[in-house]
């Protein structure tokens, strides 16, 4: 009587090989996905590093002052609907803070039309950036000048959540010079960066910030 024949055992060249190729190829879009997120992010940093090491001036002495480090804003929210400011509304985009105190001035207009006019010198960039005004009273802006600035979102709160961002924006600016009627830059994460005189020069205000969306895909 024969023996019966036993099942061979399979061994590893009975399995499909590895196609290696496909496996580097994969390898190379991986990379190449984590390249497109991390260098602009990477050149940001460079960017603000630079910045640092000249004192707080981007460029030169003319243009907007560092906030260092870059503070996040907690939690605060202003007005309803389309006029609603708040952490989320902030999140994903640029936005040109400006916080006038008392009447608006000539001082308070000018820096309205300075805000408006970097946006719209942005060019195709321009939707990168939002502007934003807190006012103490919903009369602080007359509709005049409100019809000169369409698009600013302006925000109207409680003295007491007016207070809780006005706070967060002073504890930022520790350790700097008082400043009055600066105009903030808030990056697309929530961290106030930046402060621009009221006497500084738009042109140079558009510079950093030109600067900051050309090295940095966020927003």
């Amino acid at each position: 009587m024969s023996d019966s024949k036993q099942p061979a055992m399979k061994s590893e060249e009975n399995y499909p090989e590895i196609d290696l190729a496909a496996r580097r190829r994969s390898r190379i879009k991986l990379v190449l996905i984590i390249a497109i997120f991390a260098i602009p992010l990477l050149l940001a940093s460079v960017y603000l590093h630079l910045v640092r090491s000249s004192g707080g001036q981007i460029g030169d002495t003319s243009r907007g002052q560092l906030i260092e480090p870059a503070v996040p804003l907690t939690e605060f929210s202003f007005g309803e609907g389309e006029e609603l400011l708040n952490l989320d509304t902030v999140r994903g985009s640029w936005t040109l803070l400006y916080m006038p105190e008392g009447e608006c001035t000539d001082a308070c207009e000018l820096n309205l039309y300075h805000m408006r006019q970097v946006r719209l010198a942005l060019n195709h960039r321009m939707d990168r950036v939002q502007r934003a005004v807190l006012v103490e009273t919903p009369t602080q802006l007359s509709e005049k000048l409100l019809s000169e600035h369409p698009g600013l979102m302006v925000a109207v709160g409680t003295e007491a959540e007016q207070a809780a961002l006005r706070d967060q924006v002073r504890a930022a600016e520790a350790g700097m010079d008082n400043l009055e009627n600066a105009i903030y830059l808030i990056d697309p994460f929530g961290n106030i960066m930046l402060r621009f005189p009221p006497d500084l020069p738009p042109k140079s205000m558009l510079k950093d910030v030109k600067h900051l969306l050309k090295v940095s895909r966020i927003g």
